[in-house]
């Protein structure tokens, strides 16, 4: 059972508002991201959010478990750190998304579950670099429960460069969406 926690609770302060509940092709993209991870058959999903009754009102109907991160500001490591705390005992895999990839689709999400194998982190790759989401193995789920501060999912996967399985996917699926000119380069 591969399971998702999808980071959402970042400041977006070089976007200079809440980027993630921003709409892209009709939806905000949180609920978009959610809706692509539940797609592709990711269960439990856990969504990691700032305490804002926007985030809950933007992801509502959707099979998830929200948990606020009243702590934002101690960055995206906390926010897996509480991601991975929230899963239940069972799940032997969990995929870390971000919320601000739009062309993260349920086809790729697909892709990369299909090349987990017990005991591997999964990575894809965006022509010459990695990125996320990344499925770790729950072996490493001690190591990302010790995260914290702007420390993510990348620290872990480079500690253990011989486990990471990678999977090519087209650079502009990569696309994450920083500052509001960055719409701009979205498919219409």
């Amino acid at each position: 059972m591969i399971a998702a926690v999808l980071l959402a609770a970042g400041e977006s302060n070089r976007f200079g508002g809440q980027k993630l509940l921003e709409t892209w092709r009709g939806q905000p993209l949180i609920a978009r991201a959610a809706g692509s991870l539940l797609g592709a058959g990711l269960r439990p999903l856990v969504v990691v959010v700032p305490p804002a009754k926007a985030f809950s009102e933007a992801l509502k109907g959707q099979e998830l478990v929200l948990i606020e991160n009243h702590q934002p500001e101690r960055g995206i490591g906390h926010s897996i750190a509480l991601g991975i705390g929230g899963l239940p005992a069972g799940v032997a895999a969990a995929l870390l998304a971000v919320a601000d990839q739009p062309l993260m689709d349920e086809p790729l999400i697909k892709a990369l579950c299909a090349a987990y194998v017990p005991g591997a982190i999964v990575a894809p790759r965006y022509g010459t670099h990695q990125g996320n989401p990344r499925i770790f193995d729950r072996l490493f789920f001690a190591e990302l429960l010790r995260l914290d501060g702007d420390r993510g999912g990348q620290t872990v996967a480079s500690a253990h460069r011989g486990q990471v399985i990678e999977c090519s996917f087209p650079e502009e699926a990569g696309l994450d969406i920083d500052r509001p000119s960055d719409f701009q380069r979205l498919p219409g």
